[in-house]
Parts: structure tokens; sequence; C-alpha cells
């Protein structure tokens, strides 16, 4: 079987995973706890029983090397598979910091004294115009996900945009936006320290605690965010 059918199963499964959740730890998972998730979406396309499923998985192929295209190397094709991830994070922070520096009137790459000022007591997202910006990067990533419905949008001009999101849909914008201020100022040298796709895991958790206390604690619309879970006593993500 062609590894695309499983990718492409497993991409949309991600997709739908963080475009539904409703508690903040649903929202980002470590790859080895998205293994069954893998062997899931392939058995959807081969038919053919999870086990074999999984020992598929576990073969290996011959590729090009994505570095010399003259070189082919063995892969597992779990590898390839689990590539899905990283890949479409990548994606989403492209459109996540692209629409966040959008609104400031920003570059992300030429951000010189503005950094310090947007890291300044969390003012890029702490600040009217950082949560209403942070606000206008996760509707964009909404509607690229598929999640339309957690967005309404105004209907009369003195109406606001409300958006519908656990603590850590919004942690998760503002640590792709966090990562860039703090790689521009020096403060990070890499936010690659973890395992295939799990660059941001120890950052987004990091930055859910940072905004915990700071959050709304009950279902009220407040600047245009409704909190899914803003009740919720496990949303500062005490099991990592």
């Amino acid at each position: 079987m062609d590894e695309r059918a499983s990718q492409k199963v497993y991409r949309d499964v991600l997709a739908n995973k963080f475009a539904t959740a409703v508690e903040t730890v649903a929202v980002l998972s470590i790859c080895d706890d998205n293994w069954d998730t893998v062997i899931d979406a392939t058995e959807s396309c081969m038919k053919v029983g999870r086990a074999k499923a999984e020992a598929w998985l576990n073969e290996f192929m011959r590729r090009a090397s994505r570095r010399n295209s003259s070189i082919y190397v063995n892969v597992r094709i779990s590898m390839l598979v689990l590539r899905v991830k990283p890949h479409l994070h990548q994606a989403w922070t492209d459109l996540i910091i692209s629409t966040y520096f959008s609104a400031l009137g920003l570059d992300p790459k030429t951000l010189d004294e503005q950094t310090a000022k947007l890291l300044e007591s969390s003012a890029y997202y702490m600040s009217l115009r950082g949560r209403s910006d942070i606000l206008d990067a996760l509707a964009a990533l909404y509607m690229a996900v598929g999640a339309s419905n957690r967005i309404t949008e105004p209907k009369t001009p003195t109406d606001g945009r409300v958006i519908r999101a656990t603590l850590g849909h919004c942690a998760l914008v503002s640590t792709k936006v966090r990562n860039v201020l703090e790689l521009d100022t020096g403060q990070r040298t890499s936010s690659c320290t973890e395992a295939i796709g799990d660059g941001h895991i120890p950052m987004w958790v990091a930055e859910v605690r940072r905004m915990d206390a700071s959050f709304p604690t009950t279902g009220d619309v407040d600047n245009g965010l409704q909190l899914i879970d803003a009740a919720s006593l496990e949303r500062n993500l005490l099991q990592y």
C-alpha cells in the first residue's frame, strides 16, 4: 500500500481532534500517544486488521534521501506517516505567525525593538490588542481545520465576533508567537527539543500555565473569547 493514504487519514484525524477539542489536554498530544491513532488510520485504509496494519508500519521502505536524492536509504514506514504531524504543525505555525504579525502591521523577520515591548508583561496576549490579534490568528486556524462553527461573526455593527475555544487552543497560538519573540531576542536558540512533532509540547504546557491565572474562569464572553473549559480545574495540565 502507498503510505500517502495513511498520511492523509492521519492528518485529517489530527486536524479534527484539534478542531473538536473541548478540554485543553485534548488540543495537543505527544507522538507516543498518537501511535494507536496511526495504526487505526492505516487499518482504515488497508482493511486487514490492526495487527497487520501495525506490522506494515514497522516495515522498511527504500526511499531517496531527503538530503541527497541520488542516495537511497531504508526508512521505517511509520516514520513517513508520523512526519505528517510536524509538517501539519509547521503549516499551522506559518498561518498563525503570518496572521498575528500582519494584524500588528509587523514583519516577524524584522521586529527589532518591538520584540521587547511584546514580551514585556506578556503583552503579546495580555494587552487588549495582543488578545485581539491572538484571536484573529486562532480564527484563521479554525477556518483552516474546518472549525468555522466555533466562530460567531457579528450580526450587527455593534456586535463583536465571538470565538469559542479551550485555554489550550489559545495557548497553542500564543506559544507560536512567543517562540518567534524569544528566538528574536536570543532567549531561545531552538524550538525543537523533543521527539518528532513534539518540539513545542513543553513550551505549550508552560504557556497554558502562564495563561491559566489571567484567563476567564467562567463561560461568559470576555473580549471576544468564550472559554469552553473556563471552569475546569484540569485546564492547567497538571498531568504533564
